[in-house]
């Protein structure tokens, strides 16, 4: 009996993951076939509501796994005539926040569900390789303007130390460089 409510557990979940996986492929598509339509709209957003807007979309670009960057939304904020320091600390607020939810999100409901799929032996050699090499693929995804998944970093299991060190850290510096080297220009 305890069997079989295992495997509709699995089942369910497995469902669930690929309708999720589903979704947000097709979000990744629209966003690479869209990037000029959501650049304006987050442009135009900016524009209109300043500062706010800007820390509203920065926690939206670091929660929700798509391919702009808050760095994109602090430089429109910028050539849109918000204070230098205004807008680096609302998109470093709304960085740090959305990629802190989006971290124990992954580490608390999406590791359950790769918990259940997976073998304990896989587990712990992923979560070896995410903690091991993280160190140097998550500062280098940080600081650029390519996505920075702090979903799948909690997913993957990498800890909470290293996320903050290699991630959090790192992503703050880089916004902080990039919003001065923006406004110097």
């Amino acid at each position: 009996m305890e069997t079989n409510k295992k495997r509709k557990v699995k089942k369910t979940i497995k469902f669930v993951n690929i309708f999720i996986m589903l979704v947000m492929l097709i979000l990744i598509i629209y966003g690479l076939t869209n990037l000029s339509f959501l650049d304006e709209e987050f442009s135009s957003l900016i524009y209109d509501y300043g500062v706010l807007a800007l820390f509203v979309i920065s926690i939206l670009l670091d929660l929700v796994p798509q391919l702009i960057s808050p760095v994109i939304a602090l430089g429109t904020g910028i050539i849109a005539g918000i204070n230098v320091h205004y807008a680096i600390f609302a998109t470093v607020l709304g960085s740090m926040l959305g990629s802190i939810i989006g971290f124990i999100l992954g580490k608390k409901y999406m590791f359950d569900v790769v918990d259940i799929l997976v073998s304990e032996k896989s587990i712990a050699r992923v979560t070896g390789l995410t903690n091991k090499y993280g160190k140097v693929v998550v500062p280098l995804a940080a600081i650029s303007p390519l996505p920075y998944l702090p979903v799948l970093l909690g997913a993957m299991n990498f800890s909470k130390k290293n996320f903050f060190t290699y991630g959090i850290i790192p992503r703050i510096l880089g916004i902080i460089i990039f919003g001065y080297i923006v406004n110097i220009f």
